[in-house]
């Protein structure tokens, strides 16, 4: 069973087909936005995708670590816009299976490739490259039981300028008050604070450049996921998103952007 569901499960599947095909994120909406008029969550994924862009400075000479990529929409996304080099890793084998088919359908694997690897081991073969960007796009927080290991790895991947990008989840309360959000979520462990992710930053050699609490970004996704999932699924029997939305709404959980580098 995955955070986000049962990846095998048809419902769930169609959602998000139907939805975000390949993103499962919220993407970035405008927090006075009508959701009404918001038919899925598209645009929010490829505003993210532009909004990454901007902020972190990638061009055609940028190139970019995307550790925990998924099926690669964010990956091959920003390579297409940019024509920055990339690497992409997952642990799951069909998913990089599924990266190589994107980039080969938008023309850019010459441009970089996909590989099977964990977040909190990454293989030799990623660290011997050098990177201007890595990103860690809402894969995190899978990492937060071992959060040190994670960084320690991510850090051997950088160089003294690399620039380094994660959005992620914190909690702003005890784990014992999101238990109803944790039913969809199914961590074995509790999702740490912002306190605890900023001191194992600076326990690793990390300084953070830039911070943004987003959340406001992304509940207008989780009130579109809300509507779509009770069409489905009015019983919340497979499509909990919703008790993650209330999560947000109610400020028990938070949805963070991480700017970092290397200490000087």
């Amino acid at each position: 069973m995955s955070v986000y569901g049962n990846y095998s499960n048809k419902l769930f599947n169609d959602l998000w087909n139907d939805i975000a095909p390949g993103f499962y994120n919220y993407g970035r909406i405008s927090p006075d936005v009508d959701v009404d008029t918001i038919p899925d969550l598209k645009k929010a994924n490829e505003d993210m995708i532009e909004y990454i862009i901007s902020n972190q400075g990638i061009g055609p000479d940028s190139r970019i670590l995307d550790l925990g990529c998924g099926k690669g929409m964010y990956t091959v996304g920003i390579a297409k816009r940019t024509g920055c080099h990339f690497v992409g890793t997952d642990i799951n084998p069909k998913y990089i299976e599924e990266c190589e088919e994107l980039a080969k359908t938008h023309g850019v694997s010459h441009q970089g490739e996909f590989l099977i690897s964990h977040m909190t081991g990454p293989a030799a073969e990623i660290k011997d490259q050098t990177y201007t960007h890595i990103m860690v796009l809402g894969a995190m927080y899978y990492a937060h039981g071992n959060l040190k290991k994670f960084l320690d790895n991510l850090v051997s991947c950088c160089v003294k300028d690399t620039k380094i990008f994660i959005w992620d989840f914190v909690r702003n309360v005890e784990w014992e008050l999101c238990k109803e959000a944790n039913r969809h979520l199914k961590r074995p462990h509790p999702i740490l604070t912002k306190d605890n992710v900023l001191d194992l930053f600076k326990k690793t050699g990390l300084d953070l450049v830039d911070f943004e609490d987003a959340t406001k970004f992304i509940i207008p996704g989780y009130k579109i996921m809300t509507r779509e999932c009770k069409k489905r699924d009015p019983n919340m029997e497979v499509l909990t998103y919703p008790l993650v939305g209330e999560a947000f709404m109610e400020g028990l959980l938070a949805y963070v952007y991480y700017c970092l580098k290397i200490k000087s």
